[in-house]
């Protein structure tokens, strides 16, 4: 770890035992070879009045996916508390997930790729593995050389970009036993090399209980916290043909599992709200069972059989 990352655990967990291994180790930073690659991200000119606003870059002003993956900005806790929308935890039974972090932090994985990091450098982690599903689902199309674990399983491993969903965020500061578990915790926050990304709730971690607190506080003392402008999931662009699960209503769980490949390709919605897609129009519904669609006497015979299989494909 570089210095900034080890900071964390050495003041949370190590009493300040901790150090780097050598000078060099300690100033590490992330090499990103095009931070251009971001521009395709961002509109390359004003929208027409009456449309919502999406980010057209740092030549316009602040850019929120610019100023996380810049090298300096080596460890951050990237606070959900400012969006517009809240980005709160849904929960079922024993099921934990929250939309919109899922979002976020595929948004932050899909913006250092873009930038020429490879998929094979990044981490992302969670706590719960329902998160864990809703992420993998958002960024399906980088496995395998996107590692995507709970903090478990990340034990023992680590990568030169990591991306955390905390999940918990809710009024009553409710972090669950998880977050609750400071082994856990450290895990989490000593798997980067060159930075950490922590995606979650101000709020709500500060106050979780005593170690969350002191996380908290020393962020905030160190000029770490980055607060997400209020529309930042809605205003970059993102390839349509990636397909993401948005934000979900409050009252509403998340899908089954269960679900048949088909009923959850349907359920999905772009990364981006930006590039929605279009229903196909003018499709035809299907014929009924029995339609004689083509002559069986003309082309295929006395086969009904294989002329209803016929009539399914070109009807």
């Amino acid at each position: 770890m570089c210095k900034d990352i080890m900071l964390l655990s050495n003041t949370l967990i190590y009493s300040g035992q901790l150090k780097c291994g050598t000078q060099e180790v300690a100033a590490r930073s992330l090499e990103v070879p095009n931070i251009g690659g971001l521009r395709h991200l961002h509109l390359d000119h004003f929208q027409p009045p009456g449309q919502r606003q999406l980010c057209l870059g740092t030549s316009q002003g602040r850019c929120w996916l610019r100023d996380l993956v810049d090298p300096s900005a080596k460890t951050r806790l990237v606070n959900t508390d400012t969006l517009a929308t809240p980005a709160l935890d849904i929960s079922q039974g024993s099921r934990i997930v929250n939309p919109t972090e899922a979002i976020l932090c595929a948004q932050l994985v899909e913006a250092f790729i873009s930038c020429g990091i490879p998929a094979r450098s990044i981490g992302v982690i969670t706590f719960y593995r329902s998160q864990l599903s809703l992420l993998k689902q958002n960024l399906h199309h980088h496995l395998p050389d996107l590692e995507m674990h709970t903090a478990d399983k990340f034990q023992g491993r680590d990568k030169d970009v990591v991306v955390l969903s905390c999940v918990r965020s809710n009024s009553d500061n409710h972090v669950g036993d998880l977050l609750r578990d400071w082994r856990r915790v450290n895990v989490a926050f000593t798997r980067a090399r060159t930075k950490l990304l922590v995606v979650g709730s101000k709020g709500t971690l500060r106050g979780g209980n005593e170690l969350l607190g002191k996380y908290v506080k020393l962020v905030e003392e160190q000029g770490w916290i980055y607060d997400l402008p209020k529309g930042a999931v809605e205003d970059h662009v993102f390839n349509s043909d990636n397909i993401h699960t948005q934000r979900q209503p409050q009252e509403r769980s998340t899908p089954s599992p269960k679900r048949s490949p088909t009923s959850q390709k349907k359920a999905r919605n772009p990364l981006s709200p930006a590039q929605a897609r279009n229903a196909p129009q003018g499709l035809r519904k299907p014929a009924k069972k029995g339609a004689k669609l083509l002559s069986g006497n003309k082309v295929l015979g006395n086969r009904p059989v294989l002329q209803d299989v016929v009539n399914d494909l070109i009807g």
